[in-house]
């Protein structure tokens, strides 16, 4: 079983894509949690690809605000509605029962040592399922998140990256608690880039995944003058999906216990890399380095 708790944002919806044409939909639930632009609009994108794709898969609405600290968002990269303004008619409502946290914690139980978690927010929903219920390290499989720069490449503020930064409270929770956790990030993702034709590969197919994508791809580069000029491409969120879904993608990782900075300062959401090994409080997580390319782009398409 696996549960992608994601705020679509462009990026997402690869990874979301990567999802519904690799994995069975009756194995997939998806969980939404403001992030790249607020709670409703996040879930009403996840509506709608979801409709298009994999509408029996289950879609539960996640936290509106961090853990701690004011909210924020990357509606200057993902446009207000988090899909570059992307013309479409909103999606029949599917939204389920309960808050999202419960629903990580309702597929833990029912698939004892069967569920992975791929995280592509901030970690909220996560940290919260994590305090609803303290043994979910020991239910669930395996979590792969993309977030975190080791390398302090911030992309939120000085040396932080978003995912990270926008509910650091939730990522210290998350990466003190769990086990078995793969963190892809931002680091990674920059050196990890995509030249058009690769990216034309990921999406040349026929699949009603392919066209969406292609679709939102083109509106982009249309309306998108500084995304169009760019040589290469990054996928920050598909990287992470493509471990989860094919780990033999990785070719290089290291492991270490990661602390998150919550100091409200400079280095807030600052991700701490042990490299020495000298603390023992929390579980190592493998950082992927390199890649396989060919197996990894194979591993994008749709």
């Amino acid at each position: 079983m696996l549960l992608i708790d994601t705020d679509p944002g462009i990026d997402d919806a690869h990874a979301l894509a990567m999802a519904t044409r690799s994995v069975a939909h009756d194995q997939l639930i998806v969980t939404t949690i403001a992030g790249n632009v607020g709670l409703d609009r996040v879930t009403d994108n996840a509506e709608w690809l979801l409709a298009q794709w994999a509408p029996s898969v289950p879609l539960f609405r996640g936290a509106a605000t961090p853990l701690v600290g004011p909210t924020v968002d990357a509606a200057h990269i993902h446009g207000d509605d988090g899909l570059a303004g992307f013309p479409r008619e909103r999606a029949t409502a599917q939204v389920q029962g309960p808050p999202a946290a419960s629903a990580i914690v309702d597929a833990a139980r029912a698939n004892v040592g069967e569920l992975d978690i791929v995280a592509l927010g901030p970690l909220t929903n996560l940290a919260l399922a994590v305090l609803l219920e303290p043994a979910l390290p020991d239910l669930v499989r395996s979590v792969t998140i993309m977030g975190g720069s080791p390398a302090q490449f911030g992309n939120a503020s000085l040396n932080a990256e978003f995912n990270v930064f926008a509910d650091a409270e939730a990522a210290e929770v998350t990466l003190s608690r769990m086990r078995d956790v793969t963190l892809l990030t931002w680091d990674t993702s920059l050196e990890t880039r995509f030249t058009a034709s690769e990216l034309a590969r990921m999406w040349s197919g026929d699949s009603v995944e392919a066209r969406t994508l292609r679709a939102l791809h083109e509106h982009r580069m249309a309306n998108d003058a500084a995304y169009a000029a760019n040589e290469t491409f990054g996928r920050a969120d598909p990287l992470a999906m493509a471990v989860a879904l094919r780990p033999e993608c990785v070719a290089t990782s290291v492991a270490h216990r990661i602390h998150v900075v919550r100091d409200g300062g400079l280095a807030h959401g600052g991700t701490l890399v042990d490299h020495l090994d000298a603390t023992s409080d929390r579980p190592p997580v493998v950082i992927p380095q390199t890649f396989h390319r060919d197996i990894l782009i194979d591993a994008l398409a749709v």
